[in-house]
């Protein structure tokens, strides 16, 4: 057992779980006479496999992590909707086998619950959820949408009583996770250049096969690449003599720019920004070299496809149409729903499918802004409990800040501006990554203090 732990512990083990959901998630075409595909069902029951193996087996859930993150973004089904997620059949099987790991981690360990640290900005928002169903006209649709903060505080809970963490194991998960993300962006832009070879290279390159990656919008992968970049900073602070990292970083920066997100690159340049500020203030001249040197590679590459930035531009001037709501993809009109939401059920919102009462496309839809969202569906009593949720976790962050805290923070506040345009804060992935990115911090024994990065640079530099 304790070969097979360390083999968990590894990166190895890590990078095989987002190979394995990578894979299956590029076989995307339909396999009748299923509903979902083949493929899908057979990396998500292989990922839940394990997930449960590992909970049956160790009393620490650390191992949990790749799995658990993989689950998300192994969905390839482009076209759901409420009805899909809803109805019986693969959907409902995956999360009753899912739960059975950690009924089984409960009954075996006898875990001791405890709440935790931002337990109850978690509580706030969970009930927030729920309150409309009391008022509401009855909706079958609204049911699971409206448990699901009731299931990020049951799973915060219960992984905050059961995770010895590592911080080091995290941001490991964090790195291939992005890499997992630039390279489905990638994947993404091939399958577009296969279906269009009468276009030119650059054209082709751009175009991608659809807006819709399966688990997400394309806008969507943009921020989660935002909020796990700054890992690679961690390895290049424990590791300052590696090249490698600095050029990987240009492979996620990539993928943004030919996404052809422009609120993807607004919260990537936040991240870029933050990232740059930070080697500015704690970098040493290693780093300074080294990003020189990455920022030459990463000058040479675009000067070469600069082709790419002219239709980038093109397209963005394209994008103005005749009036600003034509340019904000109907934001503004979204907006004004969503106050007229908000004005009927000020106090605790309209709840989560009150955005079906306006005329929107059948697949699962929010009001594209953390604040409109939070006013619209839970009102002030929700926008109340989203303060208490940032007030708790900025307050975290800040007190005796580390090299880890100060990484996580400019990947969060870059989504969190994101989320100012976009569905980012009330996202099922991204809320379940909070979780579980503050139940690691809350749990961690050790965090690294910036002397020890000077030191360790210092005891590089004289050997």
């Amino acid at each position: 057992m304790k070969r097979i732990e360390t083999f968990l512990n590894s990166g190895l083990y890590i990078a095989i779980i987002f190979l394995i959901t990578f894979v299956s998630w590029t076989m995307y075409e339909d396999t009748p006479p299923y509903a979902f595909n083949l493929y899908l069902m057979m990396g998500m029951f292989f990922l839940i496999t394990i997930n449960t193996i590992i909970l049956i087996s160790y009393r620490n859930t650390l191992y949990i992590l790749p799995t658990v993150i993989s689950l998300v973004f192994v969905i390839n089904k482009s076209d759901m909707t409420f009805d899909t997620i809803a109805s019986l059949g693969f959907p409902i099987l995956a999360l009753s086998i899912f739960f059975v790991g950690p009924m089984v981690h409960i009954i075996r360990f006898k875990p001791v619950f405890r709440r935790g640290v931002f337990f109850f900005g978690f509580l706030l928002i969970a009930i927030s959820y729920l309150i409309p169903l009391v008022y509401i006209p009855f909706d079958i649709r609204s049911i699971p949408v409206s448990l699901v903060a009731t299931f990020y505080l049951g799973f915060y809970v219960f992984m905050t009583s059961t995770l010895q963490a590592n911080l080091n194991y995290l941001f490991k998960n964090m790195m291939f996770a992005n890499l997992l993300l630039t390279f489905q962006v990638f994947f993404y832009l091939y399958q577009g250049y296969l279906l269009n070879p009468d276009l030119d290279i650059y054209h082709r390159i751009f175009i991608g096969w659809g807006r819709n990656l399966g688990w997400a919008n394309i806008n969507d992968m943009c921020f989660y690449i935002a909020l796990t970049f700054p890992s690679y900073l961690y390895f290049i602070f424990k590791k300052p003599n590696t090249y490698l990292l600095w050029l990987l970083m240009i492979l996620p920066t990539a993928a943004v720019i030919l996404s052809k997100s422009r609120g993807g690159i607004i919260g990537y340049a936040v991240v870029i920004v933050g990232v740059v500020l930070f080697f500015l203030w704690k970098g040493n001249k290693k780093h300074l070299t080294h990003g020189l040197v990455a920022l030459l590679v990463a000058g040479i590459l675009s000067y070469i496809g600069r082709e790419i930035f002219y239709l980038w531009y093109d397209e963005l001037i394209l994008s103005f149409g005749n009036n600003i709501n034509d340019f904000s993809s109907n934001r503004l009109y979204i907006y004004e729903n969503a106050w007229n939401v908000f004005k009927q059920y000020p106090l605790f919102g309209g709840g989560w499918i009150s955005i079906f009462s306006f005329p929107f496309s059948g697949r699962i839809f929010m009001y594209h802004s953390t604040i409109f969202q939070a006013l619209a569906a839970m009102g002030l009593f929700g926008l109340f409990a989203l303060i208490v949720h940032y007030t708790q976790i900025l307050k975290y962050m800040l007190k005796h800040a580390t090299l880890e805290k100060y990484l996580f923070l400019i990947g969060y506040l870059a989504t969190q501006v994101h989320g100012l345009i976009d569905n980012v804060q009330y996202a099922v992935p991204y809320s379940g990554w909070i979780a579980l990115i503050l139940v690691m911090f809350e749990t961690s024994s050790q965090q690294t203090l910036f002397e020890e990065v000077n030191e360790r640079y210092h005891l590089i530099s004289t050997t």
